[in-house]
């Protein structure tokens, strides 16, 4: 994974954002982790002990896991360092109000993710 190349683009996605980020939120955190690190988080605050792609607190920090991230990456076509940043952007995407706790609102919001990821990759060369 390429860190450089992964903070460019995620500074370039926050002028790109459908919306505002939430005024109370200073400062973002995203945070890489291990599949046991998430995994535990995931069932500390989600009642749901298996590991995850991405977690999303109200408050701004975003955990990925990048083992996810390099298993999942061939299933969507995309490249490990991609599907990294595709998964925090859905997790900015939460920050400024998407949800996908239903199909519907899980489709509206990944139009949204590839629509965004489409222009920061654009954006960030």
């Amino acid at each position: 994974m390429r860190v450089r190349p992964l903070l460019r683009q995620l500074k370039a996605s926050l002028s790109l954002l459908p919306g505002p980020l939430p005024a109370e939120i200073e400062a973002l955190e995203i945070v890489l982790v291990d599949r046991a690190t998430m995994a535990s988080v995931h069932g500390d605050f989600l009642e749901d002990p298996t590991e995850t792609d991405v977690i999303t607190f109200p408050y701004g920090e975003i955990l990925v896991c990048p083992a996810v991230a390099q298993e999942q990456a061939p299933r969507h076509g995309l490249g490990t360092d991609r599907e990294i940043l595709l998964y925090a952007l859905h997790g900015i995407l939460h920050l400024v109000g998407y949800d996908d706790t239903t199909p519907a609102k899980a489709r509206v919001m990944a139009a949204e993710q590839d629509k965004l990821l489409k222009r920061v990759l654009k954006a960030a060369k």
